[in-house]
């Protein structure tokens, strides 16, 4: 009885053996690059430079204010009444989008890993981030790097 359990034990040692041999050949062979990062770097930088945005916050909502103050051709009496809640109004809409973008990426940071793996990126969730007048806006290959961005709508420069 010890001999069978002997003989099946070598015999499985060798099975395993050629199976893991085999396994070595197939799974190392090379193939084409499929990978695209470009979606896990823009989760990681939206993650990384979504509190830039709220620590702006309040420069970026005043110049925003500023803007719309002297583009657009409200009376004069209008905009001295509406500049304190206009201030507020922007400040709020500001950290609302700068609370979607830190949303946005860490939904995208699970998807960006799984299209390490296949062909293709998916687009942005928030693409008014990428779209917006920002502080500093550079965008370094597939990796973008924006911070600073306005999110209220009535910025175009």
């Amino acid at each position: 009885m010890e001999r069978i359990f002997e003989a099946v034990r070598a015999a499985g040692l060798r099975a395993l053996a050629v199976a893991l041999a085999a396994a070595a050949l197939v799974g190392g062979t090379p193939t084409p690059a499929r990978a695209d990062a470009s979606q896990l770097c823009r989760a990681a930088s939206n993650m990384v430079l979504a509190p830039a945005d709220v620590a702006l916050s309040p420069f970026i909502a005043a110049k925003d204010e500023y803007y719309g103050l002297r583009e657009i051709g409200d009376p004069m009496a209008l905009k001295v009444i509406a500049a304190g809640p206009g201030y507020l109004l922007l400040l709020g809409l500001q950290a609302g989008g700068t609370v979607f973008r830190e949303i946005s990426a860490l939904i995208e940071l699970p998807m960006g890993m799984v299209t390490l793996f296949r062909e293709g990126a998916q687009p942005p969730l928030f693409r008014s981030q990428q779209d917006a007048w920002a502080l500093y806006s550079e965008d370094y290959g597939v990796c973008p790097v924006h911070f600073g961005v306005s999110y209220n709508t009535i910025n175009d420069g």
